[in-house]
């Protein structure tokens, strides 16, 4: 399966967990562990994470089309380049426990988690989930980055420990899947290719239509919506974005990335107004059919999920639900009042009776 979480990809309920042996002691916090150790990814522990257990991956679909499905990225773990691609491991006792991946995103280098797990046994995942997260906040902090993001899968035990270590759920969406896709011939609407000179445009579109809240945590900025390819799009993945005008207004906005394996749409749309995302996306699909089959996932927004039904009329079936997560690097600073300090009158020292010469210039009462 694609998603690492069968209960979002088969229509079958999540398989319950074995049941706990009755010795286990989940109260255990492996983080006190004096032996747990949290470090940069290396080459050694490649072959460990090949088989590492329990690896939940984040931020679908984006994680799904630049990145290839259960492989280790190993350019994580070469010093020259792991500054570019954070990833963490918590070790104890000498065995690899817990890993992290963050991707840092354009334009201002915000980290995103990709993939998370642990591997602990009989012990609770909880702590060492707490601690993975922790330090990958520090070092986000110590390089300078101001947000952190994650897109967890729903209901799942890492988002109350998420929350617990100061991360903010901030809204909710639906991940759709397509294998075929079909369009809905809709005569007289057409679209046009964006263009450079559209950026400023499609910002516009979303500033009006995503909620003020939403915006204000997200905080994107329109180099998001630039096409250039030299800037954006890795090697091996391709954009194409659609414009869709009505009296030359810029109502609808629509952006396909394939990738090797997978291709994702992303739209900008304004609530109510499901009929222009139908349109986008029969633009959408008509330049998907021309290339290879491969899945196509679309990320819908709890705010414009009146839109679902132009979605599954076009072969799209929703897969699971996650939960939007921020957590900011910087905190308040809090400084105390400060009192004066009040000196007797003869412990002071004598003032002087003019004003240094350097900023007076030269004195009028004949010393030097």
């Amino acid at each position: 399966l694609a998603w690492l979480n069968a209960a979002f990809v088969s229509d079958r309920p999540a398989t319950a967990e074995p049941a706990e042996s009755p010795l286990a002691d989940r109260s255990v916090s492996l983080v006190q562990h004096p032996t747990l150790r949290l470090r940069p990814i290396s080459i050694a522990d490649m072959p460990a994470l090949l088989r590492f257990p329990g690896l939940l991956r984040l931020d679908v679909p984006d994680s799904l089309v630049y990145s290839r499905p259960g492989m280790p990225d190993v350019p994580a773990a070469l010093p020259v380049l792991r500054k570019e691609r954070p990833a963490f491991v918590a070790i104890a006792d000498g065995q690899l426990v817990g890993f992290v991946r963050f991707s840092p995103r354009r334009p201002d280098a915000r980290w995103v988690i990709s993939a998370i797990g642990a591997s602990t046994g009989v012990y609770a995942p909880e702590p060492v989930w707490e601690a993975l997260l922790s330090h990958g906040v520090r070092a986000a902090g110590l390089r300078g980055v101001r947000r952190l993001f994650a897109r967890v899968p729903a209901g799942h035990p890492i988002v109350d420990t998420m929350h617990q270590s100061g991360w903010i759920s901030y809204s909710r969406e639906t991940v759709f899947r397509a294998e075929r896709l079909s369009a809905v011939v809709r005569a007289g609407l057409d679209l046009r290719l964006q263009e450079p000179a559209d950026t400023w445009a499609i910002h516009q579109l979303y500033a009006a239509s995503a909620p003020r809240q939403v915006q204000e945590i997200e905080a994107l900025t329109s180099h998001v919506w630039d096409m250039d390819k030299s800037r954006r799009a890795p090697r091996g993945v391709r954009q194409t974005g659609w414009l869709f005008e009505v009296s030359g207004e810029l109502v609808a906005y629509a952006r396909y990335t394939q990738g090797s394996r997978a291709g994702m749409i992303d739209a900008v749309v304004f609530p109510g107004k499901s009929g222009h995302l139908g349109v986008l996306l029969d633009g959408v699909i008509a330049a998907a059919r021309r290339g290879r089959p491969r899945p196509v996932y679309c990320a819908l927004r709890a705010y414009l999920m009146d839109s679902k039904d132009e979605l599954t009329e076009r072969g799209f079936s929703a897969i699971g639900e996650q939960e939007l997560l921020i957590r900011y690097t910087t905190a308040t600073a809090r400084t105390s009042q400060s009192e004066p300090v009040h000196f007797p009158v003869e412990l002071r020292q004598g003032m002087p009776r003019r004003v240094p010469t350097f900023l007076e210039g030269q004195p009028t009462d004949g010393t030097i």
